[in-house]
């Protein structure tokens, strides 16, 4: 079986699927508080000692929703003895849209958008000035920050949990989950 988990983007989910990659079962929630005791819900629903592949986003995110994700699949890599796999939200989110043209929410202050191969984060106002006339998939934000854009594109996330297992399977394995808690640091 194998297993992912996302608690970077404001959507947070995991996911189990059989070994030739069919989608078992799903869980999502919007409250950050409560990424332990979703994971570990869905978890009791799982043979646990039957997982053949762990991975999950590394952020950027907030720093207690990485942790306990992180420590969730740290756990879950060493209790089976197998590697983790890991990468980061723009990443799948570029994998998922077919596009660079998205802002991810900043958990401090501001947004991040992409620039060729990196993350630059930026503050809204200063934002909503440098895309004012580019349509951009804002629908990744928080509603606070997303209203503050006029031009927006709708999201299509069908199949998110597929396309985040197809990007992590082509990841290099690590022995331990290293969570981005704010790329770059803040």
């Amino acid at each position: 079986m194998k297993f992912i988990l996302n608690t970077a983007t404001d959507t947070h989910f995991c996911a189990s699927f059989d070994e030739q990659g069919e989608l078992i079962k799903t869980q999502e929630w919007t409250n950050r508080r409560r990424d332990g005791e979703e994971v570990y819900e869905f978890l009791q629903a799982v043979e646990t000692s039957k997982i053949t592949f762990c991975g999950g986003v590394t952020g950027p995110g907030g720093f207690s929703s990485l942790r306990a994700g992180g420590g969730m699949l740290n756990a879950l890599t060493f209790a089976n003895k197998i590697p983790v796999h890991q990468v980061r939200a723009d990443i799948w989110i570029k994998e998922l849209l077919g596009t660079t043209d998205f802002l991810l929410n900043s958990f401090s202050d501001g947004v991040f958008y992409t620039e060729g191969e990196e993350l630059v984060r930026i503050g809204v106002l200063e934002a909503v000035k440098k895309f004012k006339d580019k349509e951009m998939w804002v629908e990744l934000l928080p509603v606070e920050k997303r209203e503050k854009f006029t031009k927006q594109s709708k999201v299509p996330f069908a199949n998110k949990e597929q396309i985040l297992l197809k990007v992590l399977e082509m990841s290099q394995s690590k022995e331990q989950f290293e969570p981005d808690y704010e790329f770059p640091p803040v």
